[in-house]
Parts: structure tokens; sequence; C-alpha cells
């Protein structure tokens, strides 16, 4: 008897206690008792909360909070601890008449067994006054990485097209450090000026065979008099551009070459591959044009001879292909003997007197 009484006095000074709440719940859901602290953190009154049909189970706010999982188990006799939640009393008018509140709480579930195989649900609640400042802060945090994460992308987008224009004007001081200029017709002239690296000797050798090819060049005029030093690498890449040139039919002079740069080459013991050098580009552009001229000269007259000889072989072309033949007969006339006068009948030629046919055996 003494525990029995020790048992309820505890339970009474929990069912007294105003600083949580304590609600006995039915399996299926329904509450049938609350304690004074339940009053407190509620502030609704207790009888009038146990006349109405409110059930756990029921309730959509525990479902949009997403702690309906540890409800239901709950309600199958598990102890559960269920994460801090706001819980607006004003949304249930069953419960409060409009007169609460949103409050955060935290829960913890115990189911009592009975002597068989029921059970009832306790449920211990208190609130948690930071939590509201806490779920303020995180709001506040979420609110600043959606607004770090915007500006991020808006940084990255402008990046994009820094980096797109950076491409493009990169591209164009390209395209305008190595100019393939067309000085005549069949001369191409590339006046390169600065230092010759790899990526730009790339970039020569790419337009110099493009420009070739469109324009079907047969001269072309390297000029280097805006180069200030040439080593044995870049040197190398020249030649190379000028035997590419060569493979597609045209031929290639070096122009500008400064009495250092000549120095230079013969102290690095370069050889240019024989290679055609002038010393400024209107000597280079004069043998273009002479070579450009004297090709058409040779062209023109080879062209000429070979009309001269065609024309002249064409009579006797003629006289070989002709043979004799007869005169052709009128349409629907057939070639036959000529007629013999009346009443002569064909007969073989006379012989000499004292001849004999003789006969074949």
């Amino acid at each position: 008897m003494e525990l029995l009484r020790a048992d309820a006095r505890r339970w009474r000074a929990l069912m007294a206690a105003r600083c949580f709440s304590v609600s006995i719940h039915h399996p299926v859901g329904r509450t049938h008792a609350v304690n004074a602290g339940w009053e407190a953190l509620w502030r609704a009154p207790a009888e009038a909360f146990l006349q109405l049909n409110y059930n756990m189970l029921e309730d959509p706010q525990l479902v949009e909070n997403g702690i309906m999982p540890h409800v239901e188990r709950f309600f199958r006799g598990e102890e559960v601890a269920i994460p801090p939640i706001s819980y607006d009393t004003d949304l249930v008018e069953e419960l409060t008449g409009k007169r609460g509140g949103a409050v955060w709480v935290c829960s913890f579930g115990v189911p009592v067994r009975d002597a068989g195989d029921g059970f009832e649900g306790v449920l211990f609640q208190f609130a948690v006054p930071e939590a509201a400042e806490i779920q303020h802060k995180y709001e506040a945090l979420i609110e600043d990485q959606r607004a770090l994460q915007a500006s991020l992308e808006a940084r990255n987008r402008e990046l994009e097209e820094t980096v797109r224009v950076i491409a493009a004007q990169r591209d164009a001081i390209q395209a305008m450090s190595v100019p393939v200029i067309r000085v005549a017709d069949g001369v191409l002239c590339l006046p390169i000026v600065g230092m010759i690296d790899d990526a730009r000797a790339s970039a020569l050798l790419e337009r110099l065979l493009e420009a070739i090819a469109a324009q079907q060049a047969a001269q072309v005029l390297l000029d280097i008099t805006g180069v200030p030093a040439l080593d044995a690498r870049a040197a190398a890449q020249l030649v190379g551009a000028a035997s590419a040139a060569r493979l597609l039919g045209a031929s290639c002079t070096l122009v500008g070459v400064s009495p250092a740069l000549a120095q230079t080459l013969v102290e690095l013991g370069v050889d240019l591959g024989g290679l055609d050098t002038a010393a400024t580009l209107a000597e280079g552009l004069t043998r273009a044009l002479a070579a450009r001229r004297g090709a058409a000269q040779r062209s023109a007259a080879v062209a000429a001879q070979r009309s001269a000889t065609v024309a002249a072989r064409a009579p006797e072309r003629g006289e070989r292909g002709e043979a004799h033949r007869p005169a052709a007969l009128p349409r629907g006339e057939a070639h036959r003997p000529a007629a013999l006068p009346r009443g002569e009948a064909h007969r073989p030629a006379a012989l000499p007197r004292g001849e004999a046919p003789s006969r074949k055996r």
C-alpha cells in the first residue's frame, strides 16, 4: 500500500505541475485526460477541450509539420521523441475558439500498459521559447543563402559573359595579329609584327594555308619587318610555314630581314631551307609580280603554241581520214550491170584460135 501511495503521489504531482503538459490518450488517438500544465501551455480550458472529438491521428497540422509518422508510432505503443514543432492553436477552432496562438513545443510519448494487452499513451510536452528565435534565425539564414545563391548565379553569368567577350577579343586580336593581305592577283602578303610564339605560329600557318587555298595564290610574301627578334624555333616555324605553302603550289619569300636578324640567324646556324629572301617588301613585291608576269607570258606562249599545233594537224587528219568511195547512187537504186542489146545473150569472151578451154581436174 505504501508503494501504491508513493506512485499515486508522484502521479498527482505530475498532473498538478504547470511547467509542462501531460495528456493521456486512447490508442485510437482521442484525449481523455490533461493536467494543469496543458491548460497553461495551450491557453485553453481542459474541461471544454475534453468534451470535443479531437483526434491527434487526424490533425492536419501534424501532417504538414512532418511528425505524423512519430505520432503513429506513439499510438502503436512505442516510446517516441517528437522533434520541436510550431503548433498554431488558432487553426483549430474547436480547441481554443481562436484564442490561442502559435507555440513551439517539444514532445515525448510513453505507453502505459495495463494487465492485459491494452495501453494508454502519455504525452509530455513543454514549451521551447528559444525555438522561435532559432526558427527566425534559421529562416533568415535560408533567405540569406538564397540571396547569396542568386548573387553567385548573377556573378557567374557576368563572369561567363566577360569570358566570352575576352575570348572574342582574343580571337579578334589574334586575327589582326596575323593578317593575310591580297596585294595582287595570286600574290599574298603576311605582315608579322611582334614576337612569334607557338600559339601565334600555329595561327599564322592556319590562316596562311586557308588564304592560299581560297585565293589560289602562287606567291606569298612573309614580311618580318616588325619582328624585333627571331630565335631558332621561330625561324624553324617560318620555314615550316613556307614548306606547307609549297605543298599547296605557292612559293614564299621572306622579306624585311634586318641586319641584326640576319646576324642572329647566322650565329644560330639556322638553315632557311632554300627559302627565298628579300631586303624590303618593295623588292619582294617586285619579284613576285615579275614572276607572275613571267608565268602568265609562259602560259600564253604555251597556249598559243598548242593552238597552232592543233590547227596545223587538222588538215592532215582530214586527208588521212578520207578514202576513195564510189559516187553515191540515188535513193532506191541498187547497183546492177549495164543492159545488153536485144537478142544478145551473155556469153564468155571468145578464146584465141587453136586454144581450147581447159578443164579443172
